[in-house]
């Protein structure tokens, strides 16, 4: 649980060079946005605190995706103890340490991006009459940040040796 604490910061460590105004483009974020500038202000603290929220559930979920793991702690209910002895001692001892590479995370976490993120964010664009810009802008966000955590979660929130 501390590495999907610490991966929920993620998010706003990139948010903060993919959107500021000085750096990948976030001029262009506020024109495609449309956002007035009277309307672009600080983060103010409960904002912040739900973001964080958000983030960690987003992080968990992506947990679920990444670690394939995750889907034989499932199956024996969640009772840890079922894996430590038995058929299942012996299942996560041949292939529990399979599938913890950065590379193999970051594959799930572009794929959660494009298969979870793109079609909420198309809805959103749609419905909201936002540019084509706006949604690539995201999109290029979200693929990036949730690689990123999907190679992070896979690396070091995998099953221990």
């Amino acid at each position: 649980m501390l590495i999907l604490a610490l991966l929920s910061l993620i998010p706003f460590a990139f948010a903060y060079l993919w959107f500021h105004p000085q750096l990948f483009g976030g001029e262009r974020w506020f024109a495609a946005s449309e956002m007035p500038i009277d309307k672009r202000t600080a983060v103010k603290p409960l904002k912040l605190l739900l973001s964080i929220l958000l983030n960690f559930l987003l992080a968990f979920g992506l947990s679920q995706l990444v670690l394939h793991q995750m889907g034989v702690f499932s199956l024996v209910g969640g009772d840890i103890s079922l894996l430590q002895t038995g058929v299942g001692a012996d299942f996560m001892k041949e292939f529990g340490q399979r599938h913890l590479s950065f590379g193999h995370g970051i594959f799930h976490g572009i794929l959660a991006a494009l298969f979870f993120g793109m079609p909420f964010l198309g809805y959103v664009c749609i419905f909201e009459k936002k540019s084509a810009n706006y949604f690539l802008i995201y999109m290029g966000y979200w693929i990036i940040t949730l690689g990123l955590m999907g190679g992070l979660i896979s690396l070091y929130g995998g099953v221990p040796a």
